[in-house]
């Protein structure tokens, strides 16, 4: 997963990831985005990027990406970053395809459970802003 753009906060947190950066798709809130409904390929790219994960890890991951296609938004929950959490949603282009994701950053304490619920809405709005402008309906 590769980051195109990037807005810094101002609660003077730094996070590692930076414009150019590539990062694992199986533990970014938008690499997740990113694979929303694509099970065939959920369990080969987690096993790739977490090299001797046991089935129990790899089962838990699909379940998570099950329920986040059915919520069409993704969390991380500190799953790249300690200290670090990400409420991401998908941005589909003109056929529908997801193309790209947008995401919210912050630390723990600024990011409890309970924003980040109350954030998917949110992100899930200003991501379908963004795909009408690509074209999907």
């Amino acid at each position: 997963m590769l980051y195109p753009h990037k807005i810094p906060g101002t609660r003077g947190a730094e996070m590692r990831s930076r414009i150019g950066h590539r990062m694992p798709m199986t533990r970014t809130g938008v690499g997740k985005t990113l694979l929303l409904g694509q099970e065939d390929r959920w369990e080969r790219i987690y096993l790739a990027e977490n090299p001797g994960a046991d089935a129990t890890a790899v089962e838990a991951f699909v379940k998570r990406m099950h329920g986040y296609t059915h919520d069409g938004a993704s969390l991380d929950l500190e799953e790249n970053e300690p200290g670090i959490r990400c409420v991401a949603a998908p941005i589909r282009d003109g056929s529908g395809s997801i193309v790209a994701g947008v995401s919210l950053s912050a630390t723990r304490p600024y990011m409890p459970k309970e924003r980040m619920q109350a954030l998917v809405p949110v992100m899930k709005s200003a991501a379908r802003e963004i795909s009408v402008k690509l074209g999907f309906r």
